[in-house]
């Protein structure tokens, strides 16, 4: 009985193309089949092909660590995609990515110029005041404490354009990175329009 009633809703759904069957067990223990998947929680639903061969089993409750894994790669689809309409809103050709790509470098640059000219500044007021504190030890006196504040403040901020001078060196290849990427992803997604 149930092999001929499986065997006339293959056929019924051999008919559509993309029909989908569904096989479940009902409260009595009885195997249910239907085009349609039943209303509320049912033991062993599956989804058949075709040829009655389950196409998708009950899969397990998700974990939270998948949950979170599932959401993220989702948002980082959203994200590229995201990426790809602005890509191809932005330019028309993979040379105005160069050409922007040059204007973000130039104003890294120019800031890099800025903060060399303020590290000379601080690099000449560190010599004159080493050698205001060469001349008071000479002399057998200790540098006063306002003296000494002044030398460890540019030590510090010789320390902190050092810092921003690599910072900035890590941003200019970064810049150039992004560029990269996005040219061959803009000539990627013009190929395939």
């Amino acid at each position: 009985m149930i092999a001929y009633l499986l065997g006339a809703v293959l056929a019924l759904c051999a008919l559509t193309a993309d029909a989908r069957l569904y096989r479940w067990v009902d409260e009595q223990g009885n195997v249910q089949f239907s085009d349609r998947p039943p209303a509320g929680n049912v033991k062993d639903l599956n989804e058949l092909d075709q040829r009655g061969m389950v196409r998708r089993a009950p899969g397990k409750k998700a974990s939270s660590g998948e949950i979170a894994q599932q959401a993220s790669e989702q948002k980082a689809v959203q994200e590229q995609k995201r990426r790809d309409h602005a890509l191809l809103q932005s330019f028309t050709r993979p040379e105005e990515i160069d050409l922007l790509r040059d204007r973000q470098i130039s104003a890294v640059e120019t800031r890099a110029q800025t903060n060399k000219l303020r590290s000379l500044g601080a690099q000449n007021k560190l010599k004159r005041l080493t050698a205001q504190t060469d001349a008071l030890k000479k002399a057998g006196k200790k540098p006063n404490d306002t003296l000494q504040a002044e030398l460890d403040a540019t030590h510090k901020e010789l320390d902190a354009l050092a810092a921003e001078e690599q910072k900035m060196a890590l941003e200019i290849t970064a810049i150039k990175e992004r560029a990269e990427v996005d040219k061959q992803r803009f000539i990627e997604l013009r190929g395939s329009h």
